[in-house]
Formats: C-alpha cells, sequence, structure tokens
C-alpha cells in the first residue's frame, strides 16, 4: 500500500468482501465522546436522518442541518432549531476518511478490496495515531452550548467502508444508523458527479453491504427512507426509543422536531431509472432484499448473515479500480516528465549563467592591450 493520491487498486486475487468482521477494541478510557454513526449510499437519506437525530438533543457532525421555522411545521416542540453542523470538524475528519482511503488505494467511489482484519494493519494504526489525534479534541470535547457530556451523530458517505476503522481507533462508537432507499435514489444522486448509472447501481449494493457488515455486533437502527418519508411521526417515535435505549435522555419536544426536520427535509420518492437500467435495478434490490427487511427497524445487536458483493458488481468496481490507476499513473508520468524538463531547463540556466560569469571574470584579469601609436 501506499500514501500517495495516485494508489488505488489491489491487484492480488480478487476478493468480494467489502468489510471486515473483526470484532472492534472494546471501548477504552478515551475521553472521546459517545458518538452514532449513520451510514449508507448516497442519496440514501443519510444526512437528512443525522439531522433529524440532531434534532432529538445529539451533536451534528457534518453535513449541513435543515433549521426548520420556529416550532416545526405541525407547531410542535418548543423551539425548532437543530443542532448546527460542526463544519470545521467534518471537514477534518473528512480528509481523514479520504487518506485512510488513499492508504487502502481506494475512494468512496471505487472502494478498496480489503480483507478481515485490515484496520489492523501497521501502516493503518500508524496513519491512526496521526489522524485520529488530530481531530480529538473536534469529536471528543462537548460544545460551548453543552458543556456536559453529549453524543455526536455523523453521517460521511465514507462510513461504509470505515467503519471498522472508527470502531478500532474512536473507543466511542457506539451504535449505528444504516439508512437506504431504492438503487434509483443513488443513481439520481450521482448523475450529477458524473458517475454513470451502472456505476451508481454496483455502489448502492456495495455501500449497503459494507455498512451492514462493518456494523455486526453494534447497535443498529436500519432506516428505509422511503417508508420513512409515507410517515415521519412514527418512525421518529421508533428512533426515540433507540436513543432512550442508549442511554440517552431526550428533550422535551424532541419527537416533533425530529418531524419538522425529515417533512422540511425529505423529497419526492426516488425518480425511475432509464428504460435500460429497469432490469438491472429490480435484480440489485432482489439482491439485498432479505438483508435489508430484516435489518429494518432497531437491533440491540446485530448481526447480519453473510454477504458478500455480487460477481457483476465486484468487476465493475475492480474495473473502476483499474480505471482510475490508469488515469492515475498516466498523471504521475506527466507530472514526472514535466518536472525533469523544468529540472533540465534549472541546470541549463544555471550552466549558461556560470560560463558567462566565468567569461566575465577571465576577460577581467586579461592584460590591458598593448597601446597603439
Amino acid at each position: 500500500m501506499r500514501k500517495t493520491e495516485s494508489s488505488i487498486g489491489h491487484t492480488e486475487k480478487p476478493s468480494t468482501h467489502l468489510m471486515s468482521t473483526a470484532e472492534p477494541t472494546p471501548p477504552s478510557d478515551s475521553r472521546l465522546l459517545p458518538l452514532v454513526v449513520v451510514a449508507g449510499p448516497p442519496g440514501s437519506g443519510g444526512e437528512i436522518v443525522a439531522a433529524a437525530l440532531a434534532a432529538m438533543g445529539l451533536r451534528l457532525l457534518g453535513g449541513t442541518s435543515p433549521v426548520p421555522a420556529p416550532g416545526g411545521r405541525d407547531g410542535g416542540g418548543d423551539g425548532g432549531d437543530v443542532s448546527a453542523a460542526d463544519n470545521s470538524g467534518a471537514a477534518l475528519l473528512g480528509l481523514v476518511g479520504d487518506e485512510v482511503l488513499g492508504e487502502l488505494e481506494g475512494t468512496w467511489w471505487a472502494p478498496p478490496e480489503l480483507s478481515p482484519g485490515w484496520e489492523d494493519l501497521p501502516e493503518i494504526a500508524g496513519l491512526a495515531s496521526r489522524l485520529v489525534a488530530s481531530v480529538d479534541d473536534l469529536v471528543g470535547t462537548s460544545s460551548p452550548s453543552s458543556p456536559g457530556p453529549e453524543r455526536s451523530v455523523w453521517y460521511d458517505v465514507r462510513h461504509a467502508v470505515l467503519l471498522p476503522f472508527w470502531r478500532r481507533y474512536h473507543p466511542g462508537v457506539e451504535a449505528a444508523v444504516i439508512t437506504w432507499r431504492r438503487p434509483a435514489a443513488t443513481v439520481a444522486e450521482l448523475a450529477g458527479d458524473g458517475i454513470s448509472p451502472i456505476h451508481g447501481l454496483a455502489l448502492w449494493e456495495a455501500q449497503l453491504v459494507g455498512a451492514c457488515d462493518g456494523a455486526h455486533g453494534l447497535p443498529v437502527l436500519g432506516v428505509d427512507v422511503d417508508e420513512v418519508m409515507a410517515d415521519p411521526k412514527q418512525w421518529a417515535g421508533s428512533a426515540a426509543s433507540f436513543l432512550e435505549d442508549l442511554g440517552l435522555e431526550l428533550p422535551h419536544g424532541a419527537v416533533d422536531r425530529a418531524v419538522a426536520v425529515l417533512e422540511a427535509s425529505l423529497g419526492e420518492a426516488a425518480t425511475e431509472v432509464g428504460e435500460d437500467l429497469v432490469a438491472e435495478e429490480a435484480a440489485m434490490a432482489s439482491r439485498l432484499e432479505g438483508l435489508l427487511t430484516e435489518g429494518v427497524g432497531a437491533h440491540d445487536r446485530w448481526d447480519p448473515p453473510t454477504r458478500t458483493l455480487s460477481p457483476w458488481t465486484a468487476a465493475l468496481l475492480a474495473a473502476e479500480r483499474a480505471a482510475r490507476l490508469s488515469a492515475t499513473q498516466a498523471a504521475n508520468a506527466w507530472l514526472a516528465a514535466d518536472g525533469a524538463h523544468r529540472a533540465m531547463t534549472s541546470a541549463l540556466s544555471t550552466l549558461e549563467w556560470t560560463v558567462d560569469r566565468l567569461a566575465a571574470t577571465a576577460l577581467s584579469e586579461l592584460p590591458p592591450a598593448p597601446h597603439q601609436p
């Protein structure tokens, strides 16, 4: 593995496992505050669910929190403001995730091939000791408005891959929330980033398999966001019970504030995919139907059935990693050639200056020419 941005895919024997199933390090005396992580594919409503949980009294890390009108749309609750996003911490935490993925030779959109226990590799441990320490204060201190102990909630698209990393090196991780919608939502969300529909479908499967696998053994709340849209209040009530089971004392009006966030933020149901992808979307959804049906709702200790990526998804993501490797290698070759050209030009300039200087010195030391009568 290399720490450069250009490193991306393993070339060893391919594996359809996305995540490690190794048990996390037990909680320690770390001062890091309790953290609820939210994981799910792009377009799955993870940011909105995180904001709704923040409305119930958690500190929100990352993203932008919607702020409904005072009292919420239902007029419920005493004050409708949602905890503001900790954008400075989110930026640094995102950089941590990107650097870990770079060490693993991947990105969130071209996830690396991982073997069980990857989070204990020496290079990952060395990276963690440096990077996690740099954001420790941002994650592990109370906000000025709430000086006492508190829980944080954090959604990040990288969690589906990096949840074992955070569980290993952030002892405060105590629960996970996994969100999903139908695959078309992810396809639509990623289209603006130039990611093809077929690639988006593969990421939908990979992110959910990774998130479910990485949350093994944790208390988990599985959220079908399309169902939440149909009855936000019912879901907010179940989410409140989940948080209370974690030991969180919810403030008065917490459920109403969460409902206000959901109603203000959730859009319409996912658009349909193109006719050429209808069969692929249906096949992808049916492949994970059992896992997601079992995953809906609260689980005291998540013990999902073993899932591996479909051969189709594994092959497509391997191709994405290879394409990225090819592109970055070409870019690095150009940069190397450009650097060599600059070095050569600098050397020639230095040589020219030296020759001119020596010539000027030699001329100054010549005896004067004899005077001609």
